[in-house]
């Protein structure tokens, strides 16, 4: 099915030493094991190097190798990866994820499509006891006219076939080696958790002329372990700043120049409820009723202005 192509599995990783033990081992349980599997550690973590090193002990069907960063953050891992993963096809693995059954075949087999260069699929949310209930969505992966990066690939999807996207979740996404090797990490985007980073990525492999591909079938069970940055989905005043920095960064680089103008000009007058706009922020007790995170617009509105700032300092 994978038509003779060799394939890749880059685990970003950093003080999860029993997560990436199990995420590894659900590689191993695949029908078509992957040809290799590179966790990426900190050079400082140990526990992680000593629990990746017990697991290759133990044996696995595919060669273990493990890289070490010295730079912190999300982005130095991932781009180390993707530039020295052998495999025709690389995928990225949440390090507090399990691959489901049968998904690394069925990855591989949108591959034969040659205008394909990135498929990824879904986050089946868990905890210890089993899938989290979540909204159901029909569309995933898009921007919509305001500009606002529309993911929901942690939803259920109410369709089951394969649908063209502009982008793909960071823990459960794969690109065709020649296009890895050819993407730029913003290293600008490498604060707090890097929201939108995979945004910046997609949207650079659709600019080289290729299709991205979201399964909804091809599953990863993701189990939110804790994590050592602060931030992701909270709504502390760091998080907003650079959740704002990051989505303004990216439209501003990525779209084309009107979309980008849309996209900039919304979220400063309107936002996000993580990161609310300036209208949100001058009418504070409609904007609560509204779910906006009143108290977080300063930070956000800064944030927008230092991704400004940031374009033309470069």
């Amino acid at each position: 099915m994978s038509g003779g192509r060799t394939f890749s599995v880059v685990i970003p990783t950093y003080q999860r030493p029993v997560w990436i033990q199990r995420a590894i081992r659900s590689l191993q349980a695949q029908d078509r094991p992957p040809d290799e599997v590179v966790p990426i550690a900190r050079d400082t973590d140990t526990p992680t190097h000593e629990a990746i090193a017990a697991v290759k002990r133990s044996g696995v069907p595919f060669e273990l190798r493990m890289e070490l960063v010295t730079e912190p953050g999300f982005l130095p891992p991932v781009r180390k990866g993707l530039g020295l993963a052998a495999g025709d096809v690389i995928a990225v693995l949440d390090d507090d994820a399990e691959a489901t059954d049968g998904w690394a075949s069925r990855l591989l087999s949108h591959y034969q499509d040659g205008a394909v260069g990135a498929v990824g699929g879904r986050y089946i949310n868990c905890n210890e006891q089993g899938p989290v209930p979540v909204p159901s969505t029909d569309r995933v992966g898009y921007i919509n006219r305001r500009g606002q990066f529309i993911g929901r690939m942690y939803e259920d999807p109410t369709f089951t076939n394969p649908v063209e996207v502009q982008y793909l979740i960071g823990g459960n996404m794969s690109f065709r080696r020649e296009i890895a090797r050819k993407l730029e990490f913003d290293m600008a985007l490498n604060r707090n958790v890097a929201q939108g980073y995979e945004i910046d990525l997609g949207l650079q492999t659709r600019h080289m002329g290729w299709k991205i591909l979201f399964d909804p079938l091809l599953a990863v069970r993701h189990y939110s372990a804790p994590r050592a940055e602060v931030g992701m989905r909270g709504s502390d005043r760091e998080s907003a700043r650079w959740y704002a920095f990051n989505h303004a960064r990216v439209a501003l680089r990525r779209l084309p120049f009107a979309r980008a103008q849309v996209s900039f000009a919304y979220q400063l007058l309107v936002g996000e409820r993580r990161a609310p706009g300036v209208l949100p922020m001058a009418l504070r007790p409609i904007a609560r009723k509204l779910g906006f995170d009143v108290a977080v617009g300063a930070p956000a509105l800064n944030g927008r202005l230092l991704a400004v700032r940031s374009l033309f300092a470069a």
